[in-house]
């Protein structure tokens, strides 16, 4: 019984840590004593869960098995009632077989009353070889507290140790999505150009390099890549040189990613910037601000799309929603309407929206929404930002209103744009959307959108295929008629 009691009381410990902020003062029970642990938590996909994200329902670990190149937080917990002055916790680290190893602080933890969680921070400046056994086993040693028992007043499980094995490095590389970007035209106006790297990158290996190959361009520009301070990503800032600001014309450059030894690269290797050709169109009209509410920040827009079901083993009309944002512009855009300028004179923090584009986009940050129920497409789809930011299309939808001004119909188009989508297994694919439709006001408040999509993907599709959407600003719509035409077929990714 007593061993219930004491287990029902650690349990009550961690669940009160992680409910309090770091500027609230915590205050423990230490009826079983005051101790030092390692607080180290890991997701299913073998991310470590660091600070706002952590999972009371996760439990702590006591061996990590390391498979990125990221800098490691280790955080390690002091639980006690009280904290009169600084109490100090000395450890150590036992590095075996691996180099370029940078670990701060190098062998002391502070806790203070308002700051009960120290961090141990650990750096990879080389890479491992896993053949060698590498192996770092991280240890508490004493407290300048006597008191303060080293780990967990238990015999099964004190967390006083910590092992970090290592598993075979599989770095990869791609550009941020979208990889396309629209300008203006005006001289001087900026793009910036982000590769990524998810599992992290060996610096010595990368910051040489040319990451990016023009192969065409008809305008003049400058390209510099920034100081790398990033340990994720690096960019590429490109300067518009002259003045392209011209409506009957388009103008392109395109860049294309250049293999990089040892590295993956993933989704399309091009990134496109486009100054496209003007369209005369009275931004009062302001088509856009129908398909958004930025007061609701779960709005959304509703859709059926003709898709295959399985379950009845016949192509019907697939219900789905996806939050809907405005797509957000600088004040010198040609299709730039005042969205809010602060209630201040100066002019430097208004937000500008395009009147007459939207864009889908989860309201939480690294999950994704249902764009154009793509989701559904797939059986084994990994829904998460960092896999498949294919699922949020900031910039999806283009009004042209009939006549340039009509408030209440005109043609829409999908914003031609590669998705990066992935499958739970791993594999990932790059897929090409493009499509146009119609829409219309079907009564003092809905707005009805009539559109097809193509997806290219030969993979996928075997080529290109066809989808059929009607999109809502609001649920409540009329029941689209069947089709008597095929339909999208949900596959494995």
């Amino acid at each position: 019984m007593q061993d219930i009691k004491r287990f029902l009381f650690i349990i009550i410990i961690a669940f009160s840590f992680f409910t309090c902020t770091d500027e609230e003062p915590i205050s423990f029970d230490d009826s079983i004593g005051s101790f030092v642990r390692f607080r180290l938590q890991v997701d299913n996909n073998n991310n470590v869960i660091e600070k706002p994200s952590v999972d009371n329902a996760t439990p702590t670990v006591s061996s990590y098995t390391k498979d990125n190149f990221k800098e490691l937080k280790i955080p390690v917990a002091l639980t006690t009632k009280s904290i009169e002055e600084i109490i100090s916790v000395e450890f150590e680290a036992d590095i075996k077989n691996i180099l370029g190893v940078e670990i701060t602080p190098s062998n002391q933890l502070r806790f203070t009353k308002t700051q009960r969680v120290d961090t141990i921070y650990v750096k990879f400046n080389d890479r491992w070889d896993v053949s060698k056994n590498p192996e770092i086993i991280f240890s508490l040693i004493s407290s300048t507290r006597s008191d303060v028992n080293i780990g967990i007043p238990n015999d099964s499980n004190p967390e006083n140790e910590l092992i970090v094995n290592f598993s075979k490095l599989d770095f990869s590389y791609q550009f941020a999505p979208p990889n396309s970007k629209e300008i203006i035209g005006n001289k001087g106006e900026q793009v910036e150009i982000n590769v990524v790297f998810p599992d992290g990158y060996v610096l010595s290996e990368i910051k040489d390099k040319d990451f990016l190959l023009e192969q065409s361009s008809n305008f003049d520009y400058n390209l510099v890549k920034r100081e790398i301070t990033d340990p994720t990503k690096i960019t590429y800032i490109l300067t518009v040189n002259e003045n392209i600001a011209v409506d009957v014309l388009e103008f392109k450059t395109i860049f294309e990613m250049n293999n990089l030894d040892n590295y993956t690269l993933v989704g399309n290797n091009r990134f496109t910037i486009t100054k496209p050709i003007f369209v005369e169109r009275d931004n009062n009209t302001n088509t856009a601000y129908n398909f958004y509410n930025l007061s609701n920040p779960f709005y959304r827009t509703y859709g059926e799309n003709w898709l295959f079901d399985p379950n009845d083993n016949k192509c019907e009309w697939s219900s789905f929603f996806a939050f809907t944002y405005p797509v957000v512009v600088t004040s010198d855009h040609p299709n730039a309407v005042l969205f809010d300028d602060k209630g201040t004179p100066n002019t430097s923090d208004d937000i500008y929206h395009h009147a007459f584009r939207i864009g889908f986009n989860s309201p939480n940050l690294g999950n994704t929404t249902n764009s154009f129920n793509l989701k559904r497409w797939f059986t084994n789809e990994s829904i998460n930002a960092a896999n498949s930011p294919g699922f949020n299309i900031p910039e999806a939808l283009e009004f042209f209103p009939d006549n340039g001004n009509s408030t209440d119909r005109g043609i829409v188009r999908v914003i031609e744009q590669d998705l990066i989508i992935a499958g739970t297994n791993g594999n990932s694919y790059v897929i090409q959307i493009s499509g146009e439709g119609t829409y219309k006001k079907i009564n003092t408040e809905v707005f009805e959108i009539n559109l097809t999509l193509q997806a290219t993907n030969n993979s996928l599709f075997g080529g290109t295929i066809e989808s059929q959407y009607f999109i809502y600003n609001s649920n409540n719509y009329p029941d689209p008629v069947d089709l008597n035409e095929n339909c999208v077929v949900p596959s494995m990714l």
